[in-house]
């Protein structure tokens, strides 16, 4: 038979069509609960977990729900609170300068500061991302350091991770500078995290140290006493006893009021009372020398110099690295003499046309009798008119006035704590001096004697400055318009201010003054001093600020002037009236010599202030 071929049941070898009969299918023998279910139309149970779960499934719905309710009772009951950031770690930060372990040590001025920081984990965690910050005070410069900053200056540095119990060192060198006695705050700033969490944290420690005198020798010597007849010579020494030069080094010296300052070995770099020492080596020493007068000083006081040793550092900021002090006491001269200006609102500043009036005070402080007495005052000053000297009991010879036994009576014998005063009255010249002299003063110096102390013993010495007067002055020109003014016509003038001085310079210079509405003319002002002029015009203020007057402008030189112009148009209400063109003048300025501001004013400007006979007529107004 061919592969394509198919067989019949005919076909089949015993199988003809007589035998071939169907035969009934074979059922699976089924459970009689089983048939019967099936008979009645009910579906067969299962077996096992799932039909377990299928006959019980309303039990097991409510033992899972009461789970569930217990669950979240529990949660709720048990749960704790919300999770909080770890706290600040348990790291100390400590800072010392040396071994020093105390909260402040001193450093002298000028040397290295070495500080130990220390950071310790005292905290059960691991600490990592650190960073140390150091805040220098003002005069505290970085130098070096173990480990290297990360950068120049010296404020950043990079700390390694620190497991628990561990620490890590930072040793830094900074040079200290400032005054004897300064405070000078460091400031270590600690940034960190833990191993574990991602929050930064910062701790801050601070350590003070004070500055020392630098190691270097200071000494002052003097006398303890000594009367103001007596020269006295103060001796300052100095050595450098650290290892290190001191550069642009300097002395300074404060002088006691009452002190003459007469002469100095070496002579004063700047101001009389500074000594510029520039380099001082390790190991030099030096010496200055000065000598003076306590002849301004009065018996019983104790007069105090006071020498400072410093250096510039690079702002040229003096900072004091030593400092020392030496009292003297003034001792009562035998026989005592004193003067004193009268009835003057400053101790020594006269102005030109004063008249000065002088008492004199003298008493015997010796345990015997001075015999003989004599009294000497010289004037010394071109600005004093000596013909107007009065001195009453005193006999005058040109600049010198003496008192003895044949005008005073009781200067023939003094018996011990014998006193007495005498008065004398001068003019100064006004002006004060007709040349080109500057900075003029008065100097009264008295003394006394006898036939016990010769020569005279000095008293006090008076020097007063003299101002220098301002003298403003202004003047009015007419321009053009109508003259005399008529109502409702314009009229412009010139408006002329000039400035005048004598001895003194003077700074700060201002003047100012008030114009009526729409008075001021713009662009008049003239070029040398229109760049100082300004004009608010909401305010009606004109000021002028001239800043300097050297002095004997206006003199010996041109008179500082300025000059603006001025529109009026009268209104019918002014009519047989002089308008007030510029008014409220005033003059401010400093003296340099004496020191004093002075103020001045002028009087208001008018259409009236024209000069010449017909200058009042011709500023009426007309109808």
């Amino acid at each position: 038979m061919s592969p394509l071929q198919t067989s019949s049941p005919k076909n089949l070898p015993g199988n003809d069509e007589q035998n071939f009969q169907k035969k009934p299918i074979e059922q699976p023998i089924l459970d009689q609960s089983l048939r019967g279910q099936i008979a009645g139309g009910e579906k067969p149970k299962s077996s096992g977990l799932k039909g377990f779960l299928r006959e019980n499934r309303w039990y097991v719905t409510a033992i899972a729900a009461g789970l569930l309710i217990i669950g979240v009772l529990a949660f709720f009951a048990f749960r704790g609170g919300p999770i909080q950031p770890p706290t600040e770690a348990n790291v100390d930060i400590s800072v010392s300068v040396g071994d020093s372990s105390l909260a402040q040590e001193s450093v002298p001025v000028g040397a290295n500061a070495i500080y130990k920081i220390k950071i310790q984990n005292n905290d059960k965690e691991k600490l990592v991302g650190m960073q140390l910050e150091l805040i220098y005070p003002e005069g505290m410069v970085y130098v070096s350091s173990v480990p290297n900053a990360d950068n120049l200056s010296g404020t950043q540095f990079k700390v390694p991770d620190l497991v628990p119990g561990q620490n890590a060192v930072v040793m830094v060198k900074a040079k200290a500078s400032g005054n004897v006695n300064d405070e000078k705050k460091l400031i270590a700033r600690l940034h960190y995290r833990y191993s574990n969490f991602n929050s930064d944290f910062v701790k801050d420690q601070s350590f003070t140290v004070k500055l020392a005198a630098a190691d270097l020798l200071l000494d002052v010597s003097g006398p303890d006493s000594v009367n103001n007849a007596q020269p006295v010579m103060y001796q300052i020494t100095y050595k450098n006893n650290s290892d290190q030069d001191i550069k642009n080094a300097r002395i300074q010296v404060t002088f006691p009021p009452g002190f003459d300052f007469a002469d100095s070995q070496p002579t004063p770099t700047t101001g009389g009372n500074i000594w510029n020492l520039s380099l001082v080596p390790s190991g030099q020493s030096g010496t200055i020398s000065i000598q003076g007068t306590f002849h301004s000083a009065s018996p019983g006081e104790s007069k105090t110099i006071n020498v400072d040793f410093q250096s510039l550092d690079d702002k040229g900021q003096a900072n004091t690295q030593a400092t020392k002090s030496f009292s003297t006491a003034i001792n009562a001269l035998p026989l005592l003499v004193s003067q004193e200006l009268e009835n003057t609102s400053s101790d020594s500043v006269v102005h030109p046309g004063d008249r000065l009036t002088f008492n004199v005070k003298y008493q015997n402080n010796a345990s015997t009798a001075a015999t003989a007495v004599n009294i000497i005052v010289t004037l010394d000053s071109k600005a004093l008119d000596l013909s107007t000297i009065q001195a009453e009991g005193g006999v005058v010879s040109n600049n010198t006035i003496l008192w003895n036994a044949a005008s005073v009576p009781n200067l023939a014998a003094l018996n011990p704590s014998d006193s007495g005063q005498l008065s004398f009255s001068v003019d100064v010249k006004d002006p004060a001096t007709r040349d080109s002299s500057t900075k003029l003063t008065v100097v009264s110096d008295i003394k006394i004697g006898s036939n016990e102390y010769n020569p005279a013993l000095p008293g006090n010495k008076l020097t007063l400055k003299i101002s220098s007067p301002i003298t403003p002055s202004s003047l009015l020109e007419f321009s053009s318009g109508s003259l005399p003014p008529k109502v409702g016509t314009a009229s412009i003038y010139k408006v002329k201010i000039s400035l005048k001085n004598e001895t003194n310079d003077y700074s700060d210079g201002a003047l100012t003054a008030s114009i009526p509405a729409n008075g001021f003319v713009p662009g008049s002002v003239n070029a040398a001093e229109a760049g100082k002029v300004n004009y608010d015009q909401s305010m009606g203020k004109l000021t002028w600020n001239f800043g300097n007057l050297p002095a004997h402008t206006g003199v010996f030189s041109q008179s500082r002037t300025l000059e603006f112009s001025v529109r009026i148009i009268p209104s019918a209400s002014q009519v047989n009236q002089s308008p007030i063109l510029v008014k409220d003048i005033g003059i401010s300025a400093r003296d340099l010599f004496t020191g004093e501001t002075v103020n001045y004013s002028l009087d208001n400007i008018t259409t009236a202030s024209l000069p010449g006979q017909q200058g009042w007529s011709n500023g009426v107004v007309q109808q």
